[in-house]
């Protein structure tokens, strides 16, 4: 559920001037909510003549009256984006309030990034953000900048929802692809990624994040900023935006000349991760949806066909990329016998 205009009104009058950058009593002049995330419910605020984005978690609080996770995600994006303020790279970030005590969820303020949504990556869009990625993914160390490399993040998650899912009673899916399943699985652990150099990725490339501006383009909602291998930040991108055929070629030409690298090294392990990794997550996020027990997904009235169809979209692609056999069939069970 969002936060009523009132409320948001009063916490940021309850905010020290110098801790959003102002001088002067703060002066509030508009308030309006506007397009939210997957995570987030996004307000523009302008304040003293300055335009300022508050991010508030859209979780809601737990059985105990808590909210572990939101206020975990909000130090992350705040912590990550406070150690790359130097860099120019993300728009700079002023206040925190993780106790849910001001507002009903956890909340950051930091300046609003004025442009357009991206909604078809034209050949020019695919050349800015090859340039912007390269530039990123350059910057190798930042201190205080969590490091979280691929293979660490995925080996626990990846094992422990193939487990449940080829568990005979586990009832959401066909029971052949469960045995494909575990041949695809095995596939994944036996991938053996060299040991890279990480780098700074943003962690969460997709249309939704990309601004077109006056300054060209823009990423913007920087919560998932951290150290970790640029390929699999690749990865997402081409599986994000759909790049295919001469997109895809333009898009790794164009960032391999930013780069200064030769090549990327294993990039086709990280995008048979990547896609195994989504496949998962879209089932998942479908079975708490049926079992009713994602408040926020509920209170957004999102339909878990929603997800199937991002199961069944990444199973084609995992096809594609020769984790499942050809002869491989999927079925999500919508109305699954008890």
């Amino acid at each position: 559920m969002a936060e009523s205009i009132f409320r948001i009104k009063k916490a940021v009058n309850g905010i020290k001037s110098r801790q959003l950058g102002l001088s002067g009593p703060i002066r509030i002049q508009s308030v309006k909510a506007i397009k939210s995330g997957e995570t987030h419910y996004n307000y523009l605020l302008t304040i003293n003549g300055r335009k300022f984005l508050l991010r508030l978690t859209s979780v809601r609080k737990d059985d105990r009256g808590k909210n572990s996770w939101g206020a975990a995600r909000i130090n992350i994006e705040f912590n990550g984006i406070k150690s790359i303020e130097k860099l120019g790279i993300a728009p700079k970030i002023y206040y925190k309030d993780a106790s849910c005590k001001v507002l009903s969820k956890p909340f950051v303020i930091s300046d609003y990034v004025p442009g357009k949504p991206v909604t078809r990556m034209t050949e020019k869009d695919l050349k800015s953000l090859a340039l912007l990625l390269a530039e990123l993914h350059n910057i190798h160390y930042v201190t205080g900048l969590r490091s979280e490399p691929v293979k660490d993040y995925n080996k626990e998650y990846i094992k422990k929802r193939v487990d449940r899912i080829t568990d005979t009673g586990f009832k959401y899916v066909n029971r052949h692809f469960k045995a494909d399943l575990m041949e695809a699985y095995q596939k994944i652990e036996r991938i053996r990624l060299k040991r890279q150099k990480l780098s700074v990725i943003h962690g969460d490339i997709s249309k939704d994040n990309l601004l077109r501006t006056e300054n060209g383009l823009k990423l913007i909602d920087w919560e998932s900023v951290r150290l970790s291998e640029p390929q699999f930040e690749i990865a997402t991108a081409l599986e994000r935006l759909n790049l295919n055929g001469r997109k895809r070629k333009l898009f790794l030409l164009e960032y391999l000349k930013h780069s200064g690298k030769e090549s990327l090294a294993e990039l086709g392990e990280y995008e048979k991760i990547r896609c195994f990794d989504r496949l998962l997550w879209s089932i998942f996020e479908f079975v708490k949806l049926k079992e009713g027990i994602t408040e926020k997904e509920k209170a957004r009235q999102k339909s878990p066909l929603k997800y199937a169809s991002n199961a069944h979209k990444e199973f084609l692609r995992c096809k594609s990329l020769a984790l499942f056999p050809k002869e491989s069939i999927f079925i999500i069970l919508s109305n699954p016998k008890a």
